[in-house]
């Protein structure tokens, strides 16, 4: 049984990104963990609290966290489990995953803002970070199935084994057709897609509903915007390239601006160098 953790803050896009994930995980016979991360407020840490003062806060918290599962599991039929966490939001997600061994992560993603923009947030930081499948859920979207993936790309060189053995095992958990779209700045840049070995080898398409479109633009976020216009897909999914000290002076990840910009589900799949 595969298991997902679902991190929530109990905000609004939270609480629809964990109902989205409770309905994927009734169809698919997922295991949920709800992972929360205690805060504590400033004004707090100003008066120098009591430790009993924060002893009551993580309980109640815990119960928060606990009448959460309770109800997911009586409305979806579903295992649901928690995990309440405090200190460093990465360092207690991957703890997490590795007490729970998850398959992959769900995250509710807010409308961007200006803060977002400037900073970033931590699911744009999880991106670039978490070395599992980030499922982000936009606060407007509900869960309906998914039937049709999108996998849009730049370049052949954030293709690895395990991000293709992440995208198949999509595909085929959802039985969803694919479209695979190329966006390259020059024509020639698509020979080196057409021949990339990652993308095909090993692998039984028959078995696979896909199509192909490449498209030569260098607005690469304006492209996969419209190609999402175009298509409707029920998921986009991208793999995040990791660029050196010197290119990110230059680049900004076009998975993290999807991410904040997108109007239906990404799915971000971490490169794990083969």
């Amino acid at each position: 049984m595969k298991t997902i953790i679902v991190c929530t803050d109990f905000s609004h896009e939270a609480e629809n990104a964990t109902h989205y994930a409770a309905s994927m995980a009734k169809e698919n016979k997922y295991t949920i963990v709800l992972f929360n991360l205690q805060t504590v407020s400033i004004h707090a840490l100003n008066a120098q609290a009591s430790a009993d003062f924060f002893y009551t806060q993580t309980l109640k918290n815990q119960k928060k966290l606990e009448d959460k599962a309770t109800e997911l599991t009586a409305l979806y039929a579903i295992e649901t489990t928690h995990h309440l966490a405090s200190g460093n939001f990465m360092e207690e997600l991957e703890n997490c995953m590795q007490i729970h061994e998850c398959d992959f992560i769900v995250m509710g993603m807010a409308e961007k803002t200006l803060e977002q923009k400037l900073l970033g947030n931590s699911v744009t930081r999880a991106i670039h970070r978490i070395k599992k499948p980030i499922l982000i859920v936009p606060s407007h979207i509900e869960y309906t199935g998914i039937r049709k993936i999108l996998f849009a790309y730049d370049t052949h060189k954030s293709m690895t084994w395990t991000a293709m053995n992440d995208i198949y095992y999509f595909i085929n958990e959802f039985n969803a057709e694919i479209e695979v779209f190329n966006v390259n700045e020059s024509l020639e840049d698509f020979t080196e897609v057409i021949h990339d070995i990652d993308l095909n080898s090993g692998y039984d398409l028959d078995d696979i509903k896909y199509s192909f479109k490449m498209i030569q633009s260098i607005e690469v976020i304006k492209a996969i915007e419209e190609e999402i216009r175009l298509t409707n897909p029920d998921l986009l999914t991208m793999v995040p390239y990791k660029y050196n000290l010197v290119e990110s002076l230059f680049h900004r990840s076009k998975t993290a601006i999807m991410a904040y910009k997108n109007k239906v589900p990404l799915l971000s799949i971490p490169l794990n160098i083969d």
